[in-house]
């Protein structure tokens, strides 16, 4: 892995994103996309999840969605510029991966 460049303004975003979910979930503004089409986007869930994983209940947290697993590798995909490893092949491998998995959960739950 390369070191993490500008890193300030990186957390800054994660910062600003947190900010937007917990505004969004204490405001039980709910999903964008949802509000707006009545369809849920593939990272519906993910706040309820996330929560369930800070209360100590991993498989409530698999539950709200089940790709809840792939946020820290998602975390240093989003520091390291989308590079974990040294070989082109193995970070798209990596992306087509977890965007396989973000999609097949997104379709469990549309059905």
């Amino acid at each position: 892995m390369h070191p993490v460049r500008d890193w300030r303004r990186k957390v800054a975003a994660l910062v600003l994103l947190t900010i937007a979910a917990a505004a969004m979930y204490l405001l039980r503004l709910g999903c964008p996309l949802l509000r707006l089409t009545g369809i849920p986007c593939p990272g519906c869930g993910m706040t309820r999840a996330v929560l369930a994983l800070l209360r100590g209940e991993p498989s409530a947290a698999l539950q709200q969605h089940g790709m809840v697993w792939s946020l820290p590798v998602l975390l240093l995909l989003f520091l390291y510029d989308g590079r974990l490893f040294r070989r082109r092949w193995l970070n798209l491998l990596l992306w087509v991966l977890l965007g396989t998995g973000f999609l097949w959960n997104w379709a469990v739950h549309l059905v």
